[in-house]
């Protein structure tokens, strides 16, 4: 069987600075990175051991509405693994839905996302 290891909780946001100050101000968060992803910007937050994804709908999303059909508030989780082809060939042999392929999406970082319970998009990432 495969390792993982919890890697992220991703959060979308239609007001991205109010959203990362909150968080900094109330629940002590450290931004410890700023940049962007799929024409997005985005904040990595570190609160309490954890690494919390902060962004901004993705390009084509435009602003999401606050409704339990959208993907604000926290749009997937992540787990750590070795090999990202491997773990996703595994799962697709048990039925898993996949819902994204395995891509790198920089250097050093490759992932691929599943579809959990309830629709639950689980991102699975490598890092090298």
């Amino acid at each position: 069987m495969f390792k993982l290891r919890c890697d992220h909780i991703h959060l979308k946001s239609n007001d991205i600075e109010a959203t990362a100050k909150w968080y900094c101000d109330h629940l002590g968060a450290e931004i410890t990175f700023e940049g962007s992803f799929r024409g997005a910007k985005v904040y990595y937050l570190s609160m309490g051991g954890m690494n919390f994804i902060l962004s901004e709908p993705f390009a084509g999303e435009d602003t999401l509405p606050a409704s339990i059909n959208s993907r604000l508030g926290v749009d997937h989780f992540g787990f750590e693994v070795d090999n990202v082809d491997e773990v996703v060939e595994t799962l697709r042999a048990q039925n898993v839905t996949i819902f994204e392929e395995p891509v790198d999406v920089r250097p050093g970082l490759r992932i691929a996302y599943i579809e959990g319970p309830e629709n639950v998009r689980i991102e699975l990432s490598q890092r090298d």
